[in-house]
């Protein structure tokens, strides 16, 4: 009987020191809405643990999941953008995600997020107006180019593509503020291309804090981040060959 009786006690002594590990995720909890690339942190408690174990954070959904990164019991927090994973990509917007933290080789601990949480599409610093697709713009003509600006600080720079490729900038470092710029269709870009006739052309708007030269010829694809900082039209555009004016056969020559 005492057998029994002192092998009860070091099974309940055994599973009190298994429960006595602990880690509980804090933030994100449920419920928030973050948007897609804005600094925020993921902190976690613990128990029972020396500090120094391993853990992997993820982040799970049904449209998109992955690994965060990598820490120690011990941080207790950890930087994030919100939605980027390990592999530096962010997680499309959807509304189911949890972040799941685990101790690496812990006995299946872990916790995770009580309710899900949303991330969203990042904010857009700048949008193009016009041209946004199905436009037909006549070479040698003047054609506002638009855009709305979250703020009014800032430079813009404008660049022309064809069949999704980059051709050249149409202007660089225009101020922000200035909401649009009057193009003339056909004239060369800034790096001396020319452009012809035809269809599937579009316009990409990005924006920067300061002047920077050739960024608009660069045009690499904006960092997805806290805020979105270029556009492009949502669809294609023409540019025609334009119209010449001929003199009216009725009107008589002025030198006669």
């Amino acid at each position: 009987m005492k057998k029994v009786f002192l092998f009860t006690l070091m099974v309940i002594f055994s599973l009190s020191a298994v429960h006595a590990k602990k880690i509980t995720l804090i933030a994100p909890n449920g419920g928030e809405t973050l948007l897609s690339g804005t600094p925020l942190a993921i902190s976690w408690t613990y128990s029972g643990f020396s500090g120094n174990e391993q853990v992997l954070i993820a982040l799970e959904g049904a449209t998109d999941f992955g690994p965060i990164a990598y820490s120690t019991v011990s941080q207790g927090s950890l930087p994030w953008l919100a939605g980027q994973k390990m592999d530096g990509s962010f997680a499309k917007p959807a509304m189911d995600y949890r972040v799941i933290i685990e101790i690496r080789d812990g006995d299946d601990i872990f916790d995770l997020s009580d309710s899900a949480f949303t991330i969203a599409a990042p904010a857009s610093v700048v949008a193009l107006m016009t041209p946004n697709g199905g436009e037909m713009l006549e070479k040698g003509s003047a054609f506002d180019i638009s855009w709305s600006c979250a703020g009014a600080g800032g430079y813009v720079s404008l660049t022309l593509f064809k069949d999704n490729q980059p051709l050249g900038a149409i202007a660089e470092n225009l101020p922000a503020s200035s909401l649009r710029y009057t193009w003339q269709v056909g004239s060369r870009l800034l790096n001396g291309i020319p452009y012809p006739p035809g269809n599937s052309y579009s316009i990409q708007i990005q924006w920067q804090e300061q002047p920077v030269a050739g960024m608009a010829r660069a045009a690499k694809p904006a960092v997805l981040g806290a805020q979105k900082t270029e556009d492009r039209s949502d669809g294609v555009f023409a540019i025609g060959i334009g119209s010449v004016k001929r003199p009216d056969p009725g009107m008589k020559d002025s030198r006669d």
